[in-house]
């Protein structure tokens, strides 16, 4: 598995419970780490790993001579002081912590919740409890200046989102789109020459009744295409042929596709948000639920925890190191709750407008990339701020990322005391 420094470095210090004099200075972080360091390791108890290999893998990462885990130590303190306060517990209480991942701890695994496609539904990076009676889990990311752009939520393959039958049929919609549209570029590459014509085998056929093949191109000559004509990087008189390397070329067919997928009023983004739009209703709920966990309290409740208590929260742990200087900011959290009061607020002052999905037109004309910046809203809200991008190959689903949105935040202070 791939171990994430923060949360480590977050479990530490809820651990070693830090004063100001801590992270004072470099010097004292560094200090501080190897102090946290050994504790973790002579406290099994208290910082819990789902085995052997995740605990050296984890422990591994926390070394005092590397800039960026200094870094990360820094936002890792800030979120532990944030996640006391979240747990109403003072700076001295013990706090136990299970590191959670592809193998989760014994005494946790009755939190795991496999649900809406995500074996990983209850998505806590780190769950810690003070009493073994309700735990909390969190959901850890990470900024190193109070000013930076929200972190990222959710990075997945866009079909992820469309889990279930009622989405057949958007998502046979928003395949066919893609097929077309790309098919479309294939042929406008050849009407250009950066695909030769006599290079896709009978080319004029596929144009008039099979465009999925010149998508996919599984019928490809081999030998001169080492990915399909869509992926391809070079061109066909380049000194390397359609196999070049040089996608900054401009006329290579990477290049040319790029700048296809950048393109103002792009066809293919426009397809996809009438597709979206016309099931908004499905995809926003979707959408909120993946990203913010919004059922997960029902699961929890389907599920026998007895006495156990189970909570939810975003974290976001703002802290750096640059030279001498060290900056522990305030860390964000917003609990499952406080997400639910605000949906549930923005609800009742808008029971005339539903969800819409619209472009963001500042974000997408400054873009250049093989991307388009969308919104989520409801009224005069914006909740989120999505993408969806391609990299590196355009065959498959489209990447998607979503961010809350600073309005949203401030909604949910204004309404919901966060």
């Amino acid at each position: 598995m791939a171990y994430e420094s923060s949360e480590i470095m977050f479990a530490a210090a809820i651990l070693c419970k830090p004063k100001p004099e801590d992270y004072a200075n470099t010097e004292n972080v560094k200090r501080f780490m190897i102090k946290a360091k050994k504790k973790v390791e002579s406290n099994p108890q208290l910082v819990q790993f789902g085995n052997k290999a995740i605990e050296i893998g984890f422990i591994s990462l926390m070394d005092e001579e590397n800039s960026k885990m200094l870094a990360d130590m820094a936002g890792g303190i800030s979120a532990a002081i944030a996640v006391r306060g979240y747990m109403g517990i003072s700076q001295s209480t013990d706090v136990v912590s299970y590191m959670t991942g592809n193998i989760w701890p014994k005494e946790v695994e009755k939190f795991k919740v496999s649900a809406f496609g995500f074996q990983d539904y209850n998505s806590a990076d780190v769950i810690v409890t003070a009493d073994k009676k309700t735990y909390y889990g969190i959901s850890l990311k990470k900024k190193r200046k109070s000013q930076d752009a929200s972190p990222t939520l959710i990075n997945k393959a866009f079909d992820s989102l469309l889990v279930g039958r009622e989405f057949d049929d958007t998502k046979k919609k928003l395949v066919e789109a893609r097929v077309n549209y790309f098919a479309d570029i294939v042929i406008e590459a050849v009407n250009k020459n950066i695909i030769l014509k006599k290079d896709i085998k009978n080319f004029d056929s596929l144009v008039i009744s099979n465009k999925k093949e010149l998508f996919e191109a599984k019928n490809r000559d081999k030998g001169q295409f080492d990915r399909a004509y869509i992926d391809t990087k070079g061109y066909g008189t380049a000194p390397n042929g359609y196999q070049s390397k040089n996608t900054n070329d401009s006329k290579s067919m990477r290049f040319f596709v790029n700048s296809k997928l950048a393109e103002k009023d792009n066809e293919l983004w426009k397809a996809f948000l009438k597709v979206l739009n016309d099931n908004v209703e499905l995809f926003s709920d979707s959408l909120l639920n993946i990203i913010l966990k919004i059922k997960l309290f029902e699961k929890m409740d389907s599920k026998d925890l007895g006495k156990f208590k189970f909570d939810f929260a975003l974290v976001t742990g703002v802290g750096n190191v640059r030279g001498d200087n060290v900056d522990v900011g305030r860390s964000q959290v917003i609990g499952l709750s406080t997400t639910l009061c605000g949906l549930t607020r923005l609800e009742d002052q808008n029971r005339n407008q539903g969800y819409k999905i619209i472009v963001d037109e500042i974000k997408s004309a400054s873009s250049k990339g093989a991307k388009v910046f969308l919104q989520l809203v409801r009224g005069r809200l914006t909740l989120l701020d999505l993408e969806i991008r391609y990299k590196g190959s355009f065959t498959p689903q489209p990447q998607f990322q979503a961010t809350l949105n600073k309005q949203f935040v401030e909604f949910l202070k204004r309404e919901c005391d966060l």
